[in-house]
């Protein structure tokens, strides 16, 4: 897996990289998640030539502590601990991660003035990974997600290999969640920036699905394995999977402070539990903590990124 892989996709997906869209940021309707979405995607992972990956690997970097009830709907006051992830698709030849870590100072920001559980040596780890990676994609544009491609000491290196979309580069450049993972338009140009309707593979086996709502730039990421193996990393369409099993969003009070879109958001719930229960699709959003230590145990996915 290499970047000319990349440029494979660009070309059987019909696109060209886009310059920094300079527009207000505008809230987008929900996208129309078809009944045959999957089947679509399913076949889009097939265009790009090469073998497919043979495993998913994520490292736990961070964490932050809260109650059920700031989580989903309805929840109680039990602790959830939320696991500040990233991801790496293992190739024969290389690798993809998916997200970046964060450094500590933008850590501090999650805890909202709390000492929370942060691990150095881990996100050092992350900062290896993506710079030996052959692609990296982000799934938003929240500082847990993206902070690691920006703030960076090797930024220049690891944003020519790192596909952010329009929507996000917007974002960051005009909104950004905190100041320090603001992008300037002249950092910007430094980024692989694409635009796309619904789906777009990037590489064998992997295909971004748009899903704002979160955020404006928010997608999900499909992955097949060599083994027939299919995984959807939801990003924080929600941030465990009772939002998913459960149908239920964050508490409004969560989605005001984040500025989300609801009916976007069930929209792409009621998708993601459909293909969970009748394609059994192992569905993971980025923090469940819980359900990443089972998968671990049951060995569908790996605990230790792999630098090569």
């Amino acid at each position: 897996m290499n970047q000319l892989s990349f440029v494979a996709a660009l070309a059987v997906a019909g696109l060209t990289a886009s310059a920094v869209c300079s527009q207000p940021l505008i809230r987008q309707d929900a996208q129309p998640y078809s009944a045959d979405l999957l089947v679509r995607v399913r076949k889009a992972a097939a265009t790009i030539p090469g073998a497919y990956p043979s495993r998913l690997n994520y490292v736990k970097f961070a964490e932050s502590h809260r109650p059920m009830a700031d989580i989903i709907e309805g929840g109680s006051q039990e602790n959830y601990i939320s696991a500040r992830t990233a991801f790496q698709v293992v190739y024969s030849s290389g690798t993809v991660m998916i997200d970046s870590g964060m450094d500590q100072a933008v850590h501090k920001f999650f805890g909202f003035g709390r000492e929370e559980p942060y691990w150095p040596e881990r996100n050092a780890t992350v900062q290896d990974a993506l710079k030996k990676a052959s692609l990296i994609l982000i799934t938003h544009e929240h500082g847990d997600h993206v902070a690691g491609v920006i703030r960076s000491d090797s930024r220049k290196e690891i944003a020519g290999k790192t596909i952010l979309t329009r929507e996000q580069v917007r974002t960051l450049t005009l909104y950004p969640q905190l100041p320090d993972i603001r992008l300037t338009p002249e950092m910007a140009r430094d980024y692989i920036v694409v635009d796309y309707e619904t789906y777009l593979p990037v590489a064998p086996g992997i295909v971004l699905i748009k899903a704002p709502g979160h955020t404006p730039g928010h997608q999900m990421i499909y992955v097949r394995l060599d083994s027939g193996r299919e995984y959807l990393l939801i990003g924080d369409v929600g941030w465990t999977l009772d939002n998913v099993t459960q149908l239920k969003l964050r508490p409004s009070v969560t989605m005001l402070r984040i500025n989300e879109d609801p009916p976007a958001l069930m929209h792409q719930l009621r998708w993601i539990k459909d293909v969970m229960d009748q394609e059994k699709l192992i569905v993971i959003p980025s923090h469940d903590d819980k359900l990443l230590q089972d998968l671990t145990a049951k060995q569908l996915i790996g605990d230790q990124l792999i630098l090569r």
